[in-house]
């Protein structure tokens, strides 16, 4: 007779043979036939037999608020705090809009909180695109005036990338205090308690400081005004705070700095944050990997140095980098280099500044606000309404709107007032960029 068989899996990963044990009653004539009651039958499939299922690409269900977007990311990026002080709003549109995947992949309109429908223009989305594309060029022509051989890692072991991260800070400051330049330096930090990276674009030597620079991108042929310089100001300024809580966490002593916000980086503790074993082996592809940047790069290692290495040793290995150059002392100045949008990136100047950690933490304390949820998007002041012009957004936008809609009816109290008979007929465009105030918190801005 026969009966319903219970079977015991025992998991695998995909790819690994599966193990499945059935018991099976025997029936009453089996059983009659042998001396055991029952039997125990162990067959031993693959998994790899057939081929596997063709997955199909789906999009991630996109963000619906700035905060949904925010709680998602374990670790945020410098960007994600800095990129609100260009636009508030456009920062929002592009969170909805996924604006970090490609532009097939990104839906053709969003839904804001407020439950308004709003659809971009695909020609500025194509320029927007292009513009980062050919500011990742300059970028890389740049790089390989310093680093000739283009380096590429495999990830594989969880650590792997937070040890190459490790590795490259403490090559790249080294890289600056022998060669007296480096680029493409990781950075990481904790800011309102949430851990952040970012990568710098250079570190040069300048006598017995390393100077802290970012090279930005222009279509234009003159510098941009000081308003819109303060993005890339914050970043920088970011940057540096970045760097000496960095060092100052790898070394185990102060950072001389006079950024007093600026606290050291227990790497046990960003290990405790992204759940990784520090004593866990890395990775042989990563190995490989490291083994052809000592040959290629300026680094303080040896190929031996790399053998069994774990986050536990890749720390050690740093901190021994670092410690080579106890006088390493990350300058206050800080440098910003435009160069124009084409393939050499020819110069347009230089700015250089101080860093003003009171500046950064008092934008910083702001932003985390919007952030976590705490207050809502504001748009641009008046004084910086030409970034509306190259905006995909600007059609609809709900801050455009709703300052349109207050000058409007500031002016037609105004006609009330005069009890005039001419009725008032700016566009919104004239009404918005002529009436509104500006908001309080932009108003230090404007003395840069």
């Amino acid at each position: 007779m026969a009966r319903q068989a219970r079977a015991l899996r025992q998991s695998t990963l995909w790819g690994a043979p599966e193990v499945v044990q059935v018991q099976v009653r025997k029936s009453a004539r089996v059983a009659r036939r042998s001396a055991c009651a029952s039997t125990v039958r162990t067959r031993e499939r693959s998994t790899l037999a057939s081929p596997p299922r063709k997955r199909t690409w789906r999009p991630p269900t996109p963000p619906r608020s700035i905060t949904d977007h925010i709680e998602r990311k374990r670790v945020l990026s410098v960007t994600d705090l800095v990129s609100p002080s260009w636009c508030e709003y456009a920062y929002l549109y592009n969170i909805l809009a996924q604006s970090h995947l490609p532009l097939t992949q990104r839906p053709t309109s969003i839904t804001t909180p407020q439950g308004n429908v709003l659809t971009p223009s695909w020609a500025q989305l194509v320029a927007r695109d292009e513009i980062l594309a050919q500011g990742v060029k300059v970028h890389e022509a740049i790089e390989r005036e310093v680093q000739p051989v283009q380096l590429t890692f495999r990830f594989v072991a969880p650590s792997d990338q937070w040890a190459l991260f490790l590795l490259q800070f403490a090559a790249g400051v080294h890289a600056a205090r022998t060669t007296g330049r480096a680029r493409e330096i990781p950075v990481l930090g904790y800011v309102h308690g949430r851990l952040v990276r970012g990568i710098i674009d250079e570190l040069r030597r300048e006598g017995p400081v390393v100077l802290v620079s970012d090279t930005k991108t222009r279509r234009s042929l003159r510098l941009p005004p000081e308003l819109d310089q303060l993005q890339a100001r914050l970043q920088v300024m970011l940057y540096k705070r970045l760097v000496d809580s960095l060092y100052a966490g790898i070394t185990g002593a102060s950072a001389c700095t006079e950024d007093a916000y600026a606290e050291p980086v227990s790497i046990p503790t960003v290990c405790d944050t992204l759940q990784l074993d520090m004593d866990a082996p890395l990775s042989d592809e990563l190995h490989e990997d490291l083994e052809t940047m000592i040959r290629t790069s300026a680094t303080p290692w040896t190929v031996d140095e790399m053998t069994g290495l774990t986050m536990r040793a890749a720390l050690h290995l740093a901190r021994s980098a670092l410690e080579e150059h106890s006088e390493i002392r990350f300058a206050k100045q800080l440098e910003l280099v435009y160069v124009h949008r084409d393939t050499q990136g020819s110069p347009l100047g230089v700015s250089h500044f101080d860093a003003d950690p009171e500046l950064l933490q008092n934008y910083l304390d702001r932003v985390f606000l919007l952030l976590e949820g705490d207050r809502a998007p504001e748009g641009v002041g008046v004084q910086a309404t030409r970034r509306c012009e190259s905006c995909a957004w600007r059609e609809g936008c709900e801050w455009r709107d709703a300052q349109a809609q207050a000058a409007a009816a500031k002016a037609t109290e105004r006609s009330k007032l005069k009890d005039s008979t001419t009725h008032l007929a700016a566009s919104a465009d004239d009404a918005l960029w002529n009436e509104f105030d500006i908001p309080e918190h932009h108003l230090h801005l404007l003395e840069w």
